[in-house]
């Protein structure tokens, strides 16, 4: 039987393909673009990279795709991927018997219907893996009217709730269960104190606008100094931000400081996912807004994925002000003053 997992986004497929790769499973192919391969640096598939194809190298007979995979019966690639039709001579070998779909909740339910019809003879369970209290599907702030599986009502009565998080330390567990989960979401975590959580007060700290995006220098130059000291401590670490114009402002300084740049800072949307969502011992995030508009914070969803990455610190970089002002009811600023004011350092 074929079992293939898909997500709609390269990111997640590739964060699928390395979490197999970290519990020693090795008996899977990856589909992906050239175009994604080459975007996304050769060096970060080094541990995947003999069971990579690229959309360059698909098998073009059902004899070249046995001999290409090997015997693999797992297969890793995006939704869209399955519409094309270069990739047949492999569905041949591996039909789609089971499908696992991560970030399901991200997935507008129109976008399944090419893969339900082309493949609804061999089609036997569909598995969706997402939470809709986290990344919405892409538009659904301006279009109302998109849906994902998880907002189909009379599919609702069939969704199983996983209620026990093991990623966050308690004292970040239990907060979001209580904000977001109505606190059904129950924790399993050795870290029980609040300490997990600090943040830094960028007294200077202003947004300024980049294009459509958000950028705050003093907030860029505040992570440079705090990567310095994680890397001299040997932590494990990773930058999220909200903006994508200050996930390069952040990577460029780290770059010019010659600290570690790679595979280092990400935006909020390509740092989720269920069944391979990124995730790290020691989160920093950057904010980046200041004044009297929340911004990003406002999107509950997505700040939503943004807390909930650390598996054992999470230090927020902002502008204490703005937190306790403007921000002052969104999550963020429910979380800072549940820390209270001994959480608070200046930069």
């Amino acid at each position: 039987r074929g079992v293939w997992l898909v997500a709609q986004s390269n990111v997640a497929v590739k964060n699928m393909a390395e979490k197999l790769a970290d519990v020693g499973f090795w008996d899977f192919r990856i589909l992906v673009s050239v175009e994604f391969h080459y975007d996304w640096h050769e060096h970060l598939y080094q541990k995947i990279d003999e069971r990579l194809i690229r959309s360059d190298m698909y098998p073009e007979t059902r004899l070249e795709a046995e001999r290409m995979l090997g015997g693999a019966r797992v297969m890793l690639c995006t939704l869209s991927t399955l519409s094309v039709n270069r990739v047949k001579p492999i569905t041949h070998v591996v039909p789609l018997h089971t499908v696992l779909v991560d970030e399901a909740s991200q997935i507008e339910v129109g976008d399944f219907v090419p893969m339900l019809y082309q493949y609804n003879k061999t089609l036997q369970k569909l598995v969706f893996i997402g939470d809709d209290k986290q990344l919405p599907p892409y538009g659904s702030e301006d279009i109302k009217d998109l849906r994902s599986i998880f907002e189909m009502r009379h599919l609702r009565k069939r969704a199983a709730f996983l209620d026990t998080q093991y990623r966050m330390p308690t004292f970040i567990g239990d907060f979001i269960s209580k904000e977001v989960y109505q606190g059904k979401l129950k924790s399993q975590h050795p870290m029980q104190s609040p300490l997990v959580c600090r943040f830094i007060n960028v007294v200077h700290g202003q947004e300024t606008s980049a294009g459509t995006s958000w950028k705050n220098e003093k907030e860029a130059a505040t992570i440079v100094n705090l990567v310095r000291g994680y890397m001299d401590k040997g932590l494990n670490f990773r930058v999220i931000t909200p903006y994508d114009a200050q996930r390069g402002t952040i990577e460029a300084a780290l770059k010019h400081a010659n600290l570690k740049w790679e595979d280092t800072v990400f935006n909020v949307d390509s740092f989720q996912g269920i069944l391979a969502g990124n995730e790290c011992d020691n989160i920093i995030i950057s904010l980046v807004r200041s004044g009297n508009k929340v911004g990003f914070l406002a999107l509950q969803r997505r700040v939503n994925v943004m807390l909930t990455r650390c598996k054992k610190t999470m230090t927020i970089v902002t502008k204490r002000s703005f937190v306790e002002g403007a921000g002052s009811s969104s999550l963020v600023g429910k979380l800072a003053k549940k820390c209270g004011p001994g959480a608070w350092f200046d930069a």
